[in-house]
């Protein structure tokens, strides 16, 4: 009976999808989690070298710095590069910045595993409990004997079989009554199947163990001894921290961790060194026991971490690419921030490996000779990294030498730009009220990670000064002005919605269309996530303005993922399948594009 119930939600849920009707998703009231973030470049105790004083040449880091920015199928937002516990680079492709956290998806996991770890050492776990003991009131009358198998390393290392998965946190309050009432696809134990809800479970009975919620047990026994502040973990509709996804770090928040677990537990606090947990925990987390195959290629599994390429290596992995890759056998910790356009970021981990991994020859256990002129390469490459490379400024080249002897002597009057380019002209000082739509300032990706289901925009004001664009956007409960730099230069600023803040990094420059008409193209990256909303602004009449809408990473990736968890051999039943099949591919297919890219018309305010 409750699986025909949960069928009939996901069914409900797919049709709100299907017609794009975003606001009425949440089966319950949304109450705003996320504060304004205050930026910090604080490094947190972690000391700075450059990487010849720790054995590894900066024309090295540099190519490495260069491959992530040349390679089309990853979108790099900050990378961290440690060796021997010193930072010896650290980069960000603007308008993103490490000093802001990110969100960390999947990655977050590895921070239970921790959690876990310490609670198994207190007593107050062991590997062998069954997971329904800490729920004695959320008794079903008829529960699955598998449920009842389940044991808390089931839950570490994915061999639970859950059939209640991240799909279902959309459509059930109580996650864990959800979870309880469902089914396994198999015996407990007997193979691999990833499902983060398999973490969350883990998140609900820390907090019936401890009385308290992930983000305060770990204060005192992780964040504070490595100088992580300001936590914030995103919590399910009880107030239980999603465990699975949720956390927001510091690309050296990020790195730090890494670190803590390459050093086997260890960490100098106020100049004593403490064992944080015990190394047996680290060696047991990171060994790899459990076998599984994702995508194109097999790899092992701990609790809540991933095996890595490279000799001993392992990795914290979250979706659309945030990495922190431990490298045991070089002394050395990746830690990557992304918004890249494939859920798994495959590629990057082969680049990590090129250059820092078994068959890096360039890399030194003892330090090499000063090379000043390949360290101010390397910054100054590190000072060239644009998100989105058509607004980047472009690179001057240098003047011949007669000019530059001549602006010695006659300086020379550098011309400003146009407050108001003449291609936009008619859209100066202009607001335009949108026809109804299923359009948001906030990304469908983001909408549906942080079950923030914003109002569709209803108005859009332009104004024009030297150099940048003011976009105002009004949604019916929020306005919101956006500063973007035509110039190269990205504005920051935040955006408020639905009560949540986030930080906006934002550009714009003027374009054609396919039609040759001027296009007003601009893009606002929430530099706290992977995701950025882009709009292309044409003006089809003197009242008339066309707006298309798109967003990256795309949207149809995470939309077909929903749909293969929904319509799985095993997850989810046949009202669903029924569904999909009676909907068919390519009428899905145009939905989604609909959805995730829509085209609105907006038509001129008279001033009044």
């Amino acid at each position: 009976m409750m699986d025909f119930i949960s069928q009939m939600k996901m069914v409900d849920l797919l049709m709100k999808l299907f017609r794009g009707d975003m606001q009425h998703i949440n089966p319950y009231p949304f109450t705003p989690q996320k504060q304004k973030n205050i930026p910090s470049a604080d490094s947190g105790g972690l000391p700075r070298s450059t990487p010849e004083r720790e054995g590894v040449p900066s024309k090295q880091v540099q190519r490495f710095f260069e491959e992530l920015d040349s390679c089309a199928a990853i979108h790099v937002h900050s990378a961290m590069v440690l060796r021997h516990g010193r930072i010896i680079a650290e980069g960000s492709w603007k308008p993103y910045s490490g000093s802001y956290p990110h969100m960390m998806f999947s990655l977050s996991k590895s921070v239970v595993s921790f959690a876990v770890g310490c609670a198994v050492e207190e007593g107050l776990l062991s590997l062998e409990d069954k997971a329904v003991s800490f729920f004695q009131d959320k008794n079903a009358l008829f529960r699955s004997p598998k449920i009842n198998n389940i044991t808390i390393l089931h839950l570490l290392n994915m061999t639970s079989g859950l059939k209640c998965n991240e799909v279902n946190s959309v459509v059930e309050k109580d996650w864990v009554r959800g979870i309880l009432q469902s089914d396994c696809a198999f015996e407990p134990g007997a193979e691999f199947s990833y499902n983060s809800m398999n973490t969350y479970l883990l998140s609900a009975i820390l907090n019936r163990k401890t009385g308290m919620g992930l983000v305060e047990y770990l204060t005192p026994r992780l964040f504070e001894p490595l100088g992580i502040q300001d936590v914030h973990w995103d919590v399910c509709p009880l107030g239980i921290e999603k465990g699975g996804w949720g956390l927001w770090l510091r690309i050296v928040d990020m790195a730090k961790l890494g670190q803590l677990y390459l050093q086997k537990g260890r960490w100098v606090v106020d100049g004593v060194e403490k064992q944080l947990i015990s190394e047996s925990w680290i060696e047991a987390s990171t060994k790899m026991d459990t076998p599984t195959r994702e995508g194109d290629y097999s790899t092992g599994y701990g609790y809540q971490i991933w095996s890595f390429g490279a000799k001993s290596a392992f990795q914290f992995n979250g979706m659309l690419g945030q990495y922190v890759v431990v490298l045991p056998e070089r002394d050395m910790v990746i830690a990557i921030t992304s918004g890249s356009p494939s859920l798994f970021a495959d590629e990057t981990c082969p680049i990590i490996e090129k250059y820092f991994g078994d068959d890096a020859s360039e890399l030194s256990e003892t330090p090499l000779p000063n090379d000043i002129k390949a360290l101010r390469a390397l910054r100054e490459a590190l000072g060239r990294l644009y998100a989105i490379r058509e607004t980047a400024p472009k690179p001057k080249r240098a003047p011949p030498l007669m000019a530059r002897l001549l602006r010695r002597f006659v300086p020379e009057k550098e011309t400003p730009p146009p407050a108001v380019p003449d291609a936009v002209r008619p859209l100066h000082h202009r607001q335009f009220a949108l026809e109804p739509n299923s359009a948001a300032l906030m990304p469908l990706i983001l909408q549906c990670t942080t079950n923030n289901f914003g109002s569709s925009l209803t108005q859009i004001g332009l104004e024009f000064f030297p150099g940048e664009c003011r976009i105002t956007l009004t949604d019916g409960a929020d306005t919101n002005p956006i500063v973007a730099g035509m110039d190269g230069t990205p504005r920051r600023g935040c955006v408020s919605l639905n009560g949540e803040i986030y930080a906006v990094g934002c550009t714009a420059r003027v374009t054609a269309d396919e039609d040759d008409r001027p296009v007003l193209k601009v893009f606002i990256c929430f530099i706290e996530t992977p995701s950025v909303r882009i709009m292309k602004i044409i003006q089809v009449s003197p009242d008339r303005i066309l707006i298309r809408f798109d967003e990256l990473p795309s949207v149809e990736a995470a939309i077909e993922v929903l749909f293969s968890l929904v319509a799985g051999r095993e997850s989810q039943g046949s009202l669903n399948k029924l569904f999909l099949d009676t909907l068919g591919q390519q009428r899905l297919d145009q939905r989604v594009a609909e959805v995730s890219r829509p085209r609105v018309r907006g038509t001129l305010i008279e001033p009044q």
